[in-house]
């Protein structure tokens, strides 16, 4: 009799457990979300190493793990335009300890133009905050006479075959804004897609194609040498390390000033502990010297949102460039 009650009791025991009854396992995950980060955290990048957003994540990396005493690393997850690291960051943990550094494209962009692209990224994913906005600049290449964006119009209807304009691939940003500078300027310009940025801005500096749009990182250096010329930047104001290059819109074409944003996301429904934390964490790192620093001298921007407002950030980008596109007609297959 007593044997069986014994087994009873063990039996009900167990089944609560399993089912959560007992309040212990949901008590143990508030206690481990209210102590992080007590380990690792690592940030998965969908770009290669030494890259604009690896170049980020790293510097925020290194100020974090200062700040929490534990170790941040970077993992480099490329390929499918940012959809293998979306997919690895969406099969996380939502423990906060496998991070995203993620940026416009992957999440506003991938979506209209990646066929297998099957993620709603304010649903699937939490928003932690966004970190630096960036914009392109316009880099014209030797052969390209044009002293400025007027004279490089000019050229374009007096030559309508003659310009042309580099990308890093089929629905790139810098693809995307060709097509609305085009536009705007009621110009023909050729669109030569290639496979990244790297070669393209090679080939413009060759005097293969006439023009790129390139991030302000990598058009800063690439503005003081001889082999290209800035002759606009997307911004709606000029930028602190190109203070003669001016806007598109001051050169008179409107509806160009597009650009992007690196933020920081999670898979969904990260603990509200967890994402306070992790909100007061990047917040800090953006005060310090270092990264201020580091961001400007890539041109960047640091920008500062909550989650909340980040959330919607993610969601207007996405409808923003959806209405861009449908707009100017952007052939994208």
């Amino acid at each position: 009799m007593k044997a069986n009650r014994r087994f009873a009791i063990k039996a009900g025991l167990a089944l609560a457990a399993a089912f959560g009854m007992t309040g212990a396992p949901s008590h143990a995950k508030e206690e481990a979300a209210s102590a992080y980060p007590s380990k690792q955290v690592t940030f998965l990048v969908p770009y290669a190493a030494g890259g604009p957003t690896d170049l980020i994540a790293r510097q925020l990396a290194f100020g974090l793990s200062k700040l929490w005493g534990q170790p941040v690393v970077v993992e480099n997850r490329t390929g499918a335009s940012g959809i293998v690291a979306l997919t690895a960051l969406a099969r996380a943990p939502s423990d906060g300890y496998t991070l995203g550094i993620m940026v416009s494209p992957v999440t506003a962009i991938a979506p209209l133009t990646q066929p297998n692209f099957r993620y709603d990224v304010t649903q699937d994913f939490t928003a932690v905050s966004d970190l630096v906005d960036y914009a392109l600049v316009l880099l014209a290449g030797p052969q390209t006479k044009a002293a400025n964006l007027k004279e490089l119009v000019e050229f374009a209807k007096q030559n309508p075959t003659a310009v042309t304009y580099g990308s890093s691939g089929l629905g790139g940003t810098n693809h995307l804004a060709g097509e609305l500078f085009s536009r705007s300027a009621n110009a023909p310009m050729l669109h030569v897609p290639y496979k990244g940025n790297a070669p393209a801005l090679n080939d413009v500096m060759a005097g293969q194609v006439s023009f790129v749009f390139a991030q302000t990182d990598a058009a800063i250096g690439l503005a003081k040498s001889d082999k290209v010329r800035a002759l606009g930047i997307t911004s709606k104001e000029r930028n602190a390390m190109l203070p003669t290059v001016p806007t598109m819109e001051e050169s008179g074409f409107k509806g160009v000033d597009v650009g992007g944003w690196t933020g920081v996301m999670g898979p969904a429904k990260l603990p509200p502990s967890v994402l306070k934390r992790l909100e007061a964490g990047i917040a800090e790192v953006k005060k310090t010297p270092e990264f201020k620093e580091k961001m400007e001298s890539l041109g960047f921007v640091i920008t500062g949102t909550s989650s909340t407002d980040f959330t919607r950030r993610v969601r207007a980008e996405r409808d923003f460039w959806k209405a861009k596109i449908t707009e100017a007609n952007i052939q994208l297959q």
